[in-house]
């Protein structure tokens, strides 16, 4: 009876777990607030249309273009001002909204959010949390790590959720993110939650979803994911650089 009742149980578990492996799962997907290389590179973009057309046109634009040269910096800078008041009226939505009380009422939530300090901050403001940083932030004690204390919340970082770096840029090369892409789904296809808050970068998301163009900053995207591993359905909640144009009503958001 023992070996019977082992056998049965082993049985059990293996259904279990194929069925939470296999069942779909919802994403909600938030690009990170403006940071300073977002504005150097759109700095560089407005001077490769300038100059060409315009040879005597001021070079001032190019002091703060140095910056590029600075790679280190760009890969991990802190957000533009510009990209503090994002933050500040991502939060305003996110509570407005009650993003994550309303999810974590419902079910078990994962977070899980890149490493670099500009996607650290834009998590704290959607969701109040973070994962204690394992850098030292003396600058912003805030991204040392936080937890409001909602029920059936997990979070995490994860360094296959940098962003798309100046090695994967190059030709032939590309294939190491779509190994990270690869790894992140079989990652999150494992996780025993079925809805996961992810917050990254612009083109990592959008390599890992197959788009033409980018989120915007602070965007919010739910998709969902089949049990047979297939992502769609994709659909904007939260417009990130016009937020004056959302809508909050009382079953979620809206936009005009």
């Amino acid at each position: 009876m023992l070996i019977l009742a082992l056998f049965l149980a082993a049985i059990s578990t293996q259904y279990i777990q194929g069925a939470t492996m296999s069942g779909g799962k919802t994403l909600y997907l938030i690009r990170h607030a403006e940071s300073y290389e977002n504005k150097l590179i759109h700095s560089f973009k407005t001077l490769i249309g300038v100059f060409p057309k315009d040879p005597s046109s001021p070079r001032e634009p190019l002091l703060p273009l140095l910056g590029i040269l600075n790679v280190p910096y760009l890969i991990d800078c802190p957000l533009s001002p510009a990209g503090v008041v994002q933050t500040e009226n991502l939060q305003s939505w996110s509570s407005s909204t009650s993003f994550l009380p309303s999810l974590s009422s419902k079910s078990p939530v994962l977070i899980v959010h890149s490493p670099l300090q500009r996607a650290r901050r834009t998590c704290l403001a959607a969701t109040g949390y973070v994962t204690p940083s394992s850098r030292n932030n003396s600058e912003d004690p805030t991204l040392n790590g936080s937890n409001p204390g909602l029920p059936n919340v997990r979070v995490e970082e994860s360094q296959l959720m940098i962003e798309k770096t100046p090695i994967e840029w190059l030709p032939g090369l590309g294939g190491r993110l779509d190994t990270r892409l690869t790894d992140f789904k079989d990652w999150v296809s494992n996780v025993p939650e079925d809805t996961v808050v992810v917050v990254g970068h612009s083109q990592w998301f959008k390599k890992l979803l197959g788009m033409s163009f980018k989120f915007d900053n602070c965007d919010v995207w739910k998709v969902e994911v089949d049990g047979e591993g297939g992502w769609g359905g994709a659909s904007r909640l939260y417009k990130g650089n016009e937020v004056e144009e959302v809508v909050v009503e009382k079953e979620g958001v809206e936009e005009k």
